[in-house]
This record gives structure tokens, C-alpha cells and sequence, in this order.
């Protein structure tokens, strides 16, 4: 087998070339699969796209809020190895572009977070020449010599004047460090480094090439902190198995007291170890690092099996071609800058979930709040879903387009955390018990969204469960006046009374509403699916719950208190934390009914009224294209008869916020959510309501754009959309699917998958094509 066919194996999730070398011993439970053969004729290269990697620029999103981590790591890996700038206290991101220095190089990472006192940034290495100071062993870098591709991150290091190379498979990071000619070389291994909280850990040296061990955090210790010590939540134990390629000349440990010269192992909150080297002869430095959830054994049967003996640029090669198939699932036709954003925002759309499946077969689980070790079944097991109220809208919708062959694996794994710990994840993460972050039940949205558009290789009958308990139940736990971010499940008065009172949760109560009301309707459409009518009526009348936020007194949606009265004073611009809307305003989520924009309209007066509103809503500049809340609402157009105003937004909103350059996103990336918004918009394809198989159309932004359709999952080969105007040209004038004429501005999931062609006629000005929706 070639080194790019057992790499890719071992992306795929459990590497079976590790599983013979270790005859399936523990500490996985002794599961091995079978590995794929890449070796016949890939299906999704079209000619003229072998390189299609060549087009991200991994640093767009590294400046302003976007929070982008830029280094190394191949497409849903678990370890995403990338360099720690020193940001002051607080920082969410752990790399910023304006930032001068680097403190390392961390193996754990999460993609565009925003929030704070959260993350991974874990199991730090960094590379030095002379006296070493464990506590600031950081170094200055200049963008001027710094490079980054997929699966590739490279910087020179100026103070000690070390170049630093490093590549990723799915479970290890591999590092390659270029160091002077010098006998006061060393690298350091810092448990200690964490955008949590370091809480304990073991580190040792073992012989002249191994230094292993593992790091205890709290990734959240805010959450932590709110749910308290009776549920285990947000402890993470991250272990790892690093070789390097010489042999240590000297060694030693250090913790809070200080350096131990000579020591081979050290126990506690903030340790690490350091080990020094004579690079007069040997200058380039190789370090692999095995990561594991389950144990320092794995973690190096994971780098075995993962990276075993190839080379540096052999394992770089192996993730640049796993991008490359992942990248080649759409090929558009655009402009230069166009194709630089397209991609990049294709790359970084697949960043997580990450596949947490380990070697073997295992994966570590925690719901619960107690660590367990369990087979994966021979599949891929997700996580690091931070956060499906954010990824629900774009990601996951996305992803049945272009990763079908993951969505029954996203909900499998979902539907193992409910086993495990009793409650569908709306946040998952690597740490113990449930992150609780954000508000509603997005994982309804997702698991629905699969399950309508026929990705259902799934347990459909404890899917049902889940997600009746998560529309019925809420934890026994009183988190009044932060239900919305502690609470799992659905508040029993939004059950009752049909909405969620103020006292509930100031900060979003209102949303909650409107985002239950919307995960009810994805109830009612899987209720219809599956032939629960009973179920389907019950829950179809509670998605009309939205009706209770919307007071028409001033033509907005508003909080209300359990007693039914409105909370006064009322403003709809209101964007402080005590609104009853979370991350928005009422202007934002007035128009957060995605489920059924007609009845929305109708609360608003009409089509005219509606589209009044929607032009008040952007002119007046209420729209935030930083957040979550408003992602669809420039295709509300569509639905009251006026798609040329979607046309014009969408398009206002692309070519005002987003850019090839380092600042090039709005806001949070969010775990792709932002970058894969820009996908859809760009391909003039939005899901307003995933769980609904339907998505609307605005006018591209490229010339042309063919999506590989997986024949194992979809009837047809590809979906093409193409355009016949100039790229400047904003308006549709007429469509045609498959050569016959399409009035409607929307197009099925259906149709998109049995393959064909949306060709789209452009100009410049408005015209009367899709108004009657």
C-alpha cells in the first residue's frame, strides 16, 4: 500500500495497518475494520483541479473576531496542530494575526470560537537555542517569513533562528525543526498551556527519545463553575506519546516551583518537561506526536499507525491530497480573489466535527462526567461540534451536499452521548458531562436535516427517543435566570404555557422560544416521515408557539414574563445582554421563524409590510452578517415575492464583509458556521430551514460551480449551476432546470440530487422571475 493509502486510511478513522501491527490488543477494546482502497480512480477529480488546495489561504479569518486557527491538520481531524501567538489574559483565539511572538505549538484546537474562558490549546512544543527560560520560552516571527497551506504550517522562529515545519495526520502532529548549528539546543513540552485551565497532569522522559504523559484541564471553567462538583463536567485528560528523531543529551521537568535539571518525570497542575540537544551534526529535528483521548499507549499507536516511518513531507503530501478530495467536491469557475475566499471557506467548513475514532477502534467517552472506553463499531466517531446552535444553520446543511457519506456517523455519534450521559449534546466538546453552551435544541435540526434528506444509517428508533426526551424533559437542575445556557432539554413552561418567561433567562428567554418553536417543527416533519401522526399534529401545533413572542402592539417580537405581561420598557434595537434575545436584537430575531415564513408574514401585515420591514431591517443597518441570528434573512425576500431583493442582499452582504484577506471574515468562524454561510451564498444555495429539504436561490457569484454528488448516496454524478451574464451582474432573469423553464426561486434537495443543471440568465437590473414563490 502507498504512503498516501495508508495515510488516508488512517484519516478515514481507525487506520486497520495499525490495528494488524498491534493485533488488535488494548487499550482498544480489540475492534479492527477494514481499510479502504484509494487506490482505484477518485471520483470527484475533475480535470484541470488536481490542486485545488493551492487556492486556501489558511490565514484569512486570523485577524479582526474571526478567531482562525491557521495550522496544520487534515479534514475532521482530532489533532489540529497550530502555533499560540501571545495574546493578552482572556484572549478567545489562539493565534491573531497583530500578535508578535509564539509560545508554541499546540496539538488541540478549536476552530473560530468566540465566548472566553474556553477552549483546547493543549499539549504545547516549542523549539529553542541557548538559555531557556520554561516559563517564557516564546519567540518573535514575522508574517514576512511565515507560510501556511492545507495540512502545512511553517514559520521561521527569529529569536533563535529556527525554521519550524508542521504537518498533521487525523490523531498526530508532526513537527519539523531546522535549528542552527548549536550544543544548547532544546524543546520544551508544556502540559501546562490551555485556553482553560491546567488542573493536573504526568509527564515523563523515557530513555533518549521518548518524552510522554498526559495533561488534566478545564476546558470550560466557567461552566464548570455554574454546574458545580455533583456532575463531573469539563474535564478533559489529553495524553501523548512524542519521539523524537536524536537522542537527548541532557533533560529535566519543572512545575509552579520552578526547573528540576535532570529530573525524568513530574506530577501536577502547569508541569512540563524539556530536553536538550546537540544539533553541531544533525540540524533538522523530527518530532511525532501521538494524541489520545484513551491512554499514552494509544496515543502512540495512533502516531504508529498514522505516520509509522514515513517522511515529513510524505505525511504533508498525504493531508494536502485529503483536502484535495474533500476540496473537489465542488469546482467552481470565479475570479481569482473569488476562488481564494471559496476555498478557503470550503476548507475551514470542515474543520469539526472532528473524528475522534482512535486506532483500533475506540473512542473515549464522557457524557456522563465518567470517562469510559468504547468501539466505535468500525465507523468514525464525532465530537468538537462547538456549537450546533451555530453550525445547525450552515455546516451541517452543507455537509449533506458535499460529505454525505459522514451525516449517518454525526448522528450516531450523537445518539452514543445520549446513551452515555442520557441528553442529546447541543455543544459537544472533548471534556466530561455536556458543555451546556447556547440556547434551544439545534441537535433536533441536525439529526432532522439528515434524517429528511434520506442520510438516515442511523437507530431510528432511539433517534425518536432522544429527541422526544430533548422536546419533552429538562434536567432536574434549577437554573433559573440561565435556563437557556444551562439547561438541557425544553423548559416545562415553554411546554405549558407555550412560551418561556423572562424569569426563566432575561438574556434569551424570547429566543428560546422562537428556537424551540422552530426544533418543534423539525420534530413534526420527522413525526411525518416516519409515520407518528400523532406525534406530527402535536408537535406541528407547538412550532406555532412562535405567534406567543410576537406582540403586535409594537409590530416585534418581545419577553414576556410568566404571567403573560410584556417586558417594559421595550426597544428593538436593544442590543444589551438583558434584551431576552440572545447574541441579537428583536429586530434580528423578529424574523427568526424559518419554519414558516408565510404565518411570519402575516404577523408583519403582508407581502408589502413584510418586504417594508426587510428594507427598514438593512437600510437602517439592524442586520449584524457577524452572527448566527440573521443568516437567512436576506433570502426572506424570496418567500413574500420579491427575489430580486435577496438577489441584491445576499450580494451586498458577500462583497461588504468578507475579503481574501486576514480580516476576510465578519465575525466568530464559529466551527465553519461563518465560512460555510459564504459557501452557500456564493453557490446562490440556502437552507432557511434545514430539516425542510428545500433551499433558496440567490444569484451566484461565479461563473460556474459543479458539486460532486456521491454516487453511493445520490442518483445522479454532479450538480451544476451555471451563470450566463457578467459576474457583476446582481439580478436573475429567468432559470432553467435541466434545460425546462423554473419559475420558483427555490430548488428541492431532491432535484439537486438526482444531478443536472440550474443555468442561470443574469442583468443588471431587477426583473419578475420567482415572484410568484
Amino acid at each position: 500500500m502507498s504512503t498516501r493509502n495508508w495515510m488516508l486510511a488512517g484519516l478515514a478513522a481507525t487506520a486497520a495497518a495499525g490495528c494488524a501491527k498491534q493485533e488488535c490488543k488494548t487499550p482498544c477494546p480489540g475492534f479492527c475494520v477494514e481499510v479502504p482502497d484509494y487506490t482505484a480512480s477518485d471520483p470527484f477529480v475533475a480535470p484541470g483541479t488536481s490542486d485545488l488546495a493551492a487556492h486556501v489561504d489558511p490565514f484569512i479569518g486570523t485577524d479582526g473576531s474571526g478567531n482562525v486557527i491557521p495550522g496544520a491538520l487534515v479534514p475532521h481531524g482530532m489533532v489540529r496542530l497550530s502555533p499560540d501567538t501571545d495574546g493578552p489574559a482572556g484572549s478567545i483565539a489562539a493565534y491573531h494575526w497583530d500578535d508578535t511572538r509564539i509560545d508554541g505549538f499546540t496539538h488541540t484546537n478549536l476552530e473560530g470560537p468566540g465566548g472566553s474562558g474556553n477552549g483546547y490549546s493543549e499539549i504545547l512544543v516549542m523549539p529553542g537555542v541557548g538559555v531557556l527560560d520554561v516559563r517564557d520560552p516564546s519567540s518573535a516571527f514575522s508574517h514576512d517569513d511565515e507560510d501556511a497551506g492545507p495540512g502545512y504550517y511553517r514559520v521561521m522562529l527569529a529569536d533563535p533562528g529556527i525554521e519550524a515545519r508542521l504537518t498533521a495526520s487525523s490523531h498526530a502532529g508532526y513537527h519539523s525543526y531546522v535549528f542552527p548549528a548549536s550544543r544548547d539546543a532544546w524543546i520544551v513540552v508544556d502540559l501546562g498551556n490551555s485556553m482553560g485551565r491546567s488542573t493536573g497532569g504526568h509527564i515523563e522522559i523515557a530513555g533518549d527519545r521518548i518524552v510522554r504523559g498526559v495533561g488534566h484541564y478545564e476546558v470550560h471553567p466557567l461552566v464548570s463553575m455554574a454546574i458545580g462538583p455533583a456532575t463531573p463536567t469539563s474535564q478533559a485528560k489529553v495524553y501523548f506519546h512524542a519521539e523524537f528523531s536524536i537522542p537527548f543529551t541532557g533533560r529535566g521537568t519543572y512545575g509552579p516551583e520552578g526547573m528540576v535539571e535532570g529530573s525524568d518525570e513530574a506530577e501536577g497542575d502547569d508541569i512540563g518537561a524539556f530536553v536538550r540537544l546537540d544539533t553541531t551534526g544533525e540540524q533538522v529535528v523530527l518530532v511525532k506526536v501521538g494524541i489520545s483521548m484513551v491512554s499514552v499507549e494509544q496515543a502512540r499507536m495512533n502516531a504508529e499507525a498514522e505516520i509509522g516511518e514515513a517522511t515529513f513531507d510524505e505525511v504533508r503530501q498525504s493531508a494536502r491530497d485529503a483536502w484535495n478530495e474533500k476540496l473537489r467536491r465542488v469546482v467552481v469557475d470565479a475570479d481569482d480573489a473569488m476562488l481564494t475566499m471559496f476555498y478557503t471557506a470550503l476548507y475551514h467548513s470542515m474543520f469539526q466535527p472532528a473524528d475522534y475514532g482512535e486506532t483500533g477502534g475506540c473512542h473515549a467517552e464522557a457524557s456522563s462526567g465518567l470517562v469510559t472506553v468504547r468501539s466505535t463499531g468500525g465507523r468514525p466517531w464525532y465530537t468538537d461540534d462547538w456549537c450546533m446552535w451555530d453550525t445547525y444553520r450552515t455546516v451541517h446543511p452543507l455537509g449533506t451536499l458535499i460529505e454525505p457519506e459522514i451525516r449517518s456517523d454525526v448522528v450516531r455519534s450523537m445518539l452514543d452521548m445520549y446513551e452515555d450521559g442520557g441528553w442529546l449534546d447541543k455543544c459537544s466538546w472533548h471534556g466530561s458531562g455536556y458543555s451546556r453552551v447556547m440556547t434551544g435544541n439545534p441537535q433536533i435540526a441536525v439529526i432532522a436535516d439528515s434524517w429528511v434528506k434520506g442520510l438516515d444509517d442511523f437507530d431510528p428508533e432511539l433517534a425518536w427517543e432522544a429527541m422526544l426526551k430533548t422536546s419533552n424533559e429538562e434536567t432536574s437542575q434549577n437554573f433559573d435566570g440561565l435556563c437557556g445556557y444551562l439547561g438541557l432539554g425544553t423548559p416545562p413552561e415553554y411546554i405549558e404555557a407555550g412560551w418561556v418567561g423572562d424569569e426563566c433567562d432575561p438574556t434569551q428567554a424570547a429566543s428560546l422560544t422562537l428556537e424551540i418553536a422552530y426544533a418543534d417543527h423539525c420534530m413534526a416533519e420527522v413525526a411525518s416521515l416516519t409515520g407518528r401522526t400523532v406525534e406530527e399534529e402535536i408537535f406541528a401545533q407547538r412550532a406555532l408557539n412562535y405567534a406567543n413572542q410576537w406582540n403586535p402592539e409594537h409590530g416585534f417580537m418581545q419577553s414576556r414574563y410568566r404571567d403573560g405581561t410584556w417586558v417594559e420598557p421595550f426597544d428593538p434595537a436593544d442590543g444589551s445582554d438583558m434584551n431576552g434575545f440572545v447574541e441579537a436584537t428583536s429586530w434580528i430575531f423578529s424574523f427568526f421563524v424559518p419554519h414558516d415564513v408565510p404565518g411570519l408574514i402575516g404577523l408583519f401585515g403582508g407581502n408589502d409590510a413584510f418586504i417594508e420591514r426587510l428594507d427598514r431591517y438593512f437600510d437602517e443597518g439592524h442586520h449584524e452578517p457577524d452572527n448566527e441570528p440573521g443568516f437567512h434573512i436576506p433570502w426572506l425576500y424570496n418567500y413574500a415575492g420579491r427575489p430580486s431583493g435577496s438577489q441584491a442582499r445576499v450580494r451586498q452582504i458577500v462583497e461588504a464583509s468578507f475579503d481574501d484577506t486576514p480580516d476576510g471574515l465578519p465575525g466568530n468562524d464559529d466551527s465553519g458556521a461563518m465560512s460555510a454561510w459564504l459557501v452557500l451564498a456564493v453557490l446562490g444555495l440556502y437552507p432557511v430551514s434545514p430539516g425542510d429539504p428545500v433551499y433558496q436561490i440567490s444569484t451566484p457569484l461565479l461563473r460556474r460551480a459543479t458539486i460532486a454528488l456521491d454516487p453511493s448516496f445520490f442518483e445522479g454524478e454532479t450538480f451544476t449551476i451555471e451563470t450566463d451574464g457578467a459576474l457583476t451582474d446582481v439580478y436573475i432573469q429567468s432559470a432553467t432546470l435541466d434545460g425546462v423553464p423554473l419559475d420558483r426561486p427555490w430548488v428541492s434537495h431532491d432535484e439537486i440530487s438526482l444531478g443536472g443543471t440550474l443555468h442561470l440568465v443574469l442583468g443588471p437590473d431587477p426583473s419578475t422571475w420567482g415572484e410568484s414563490y
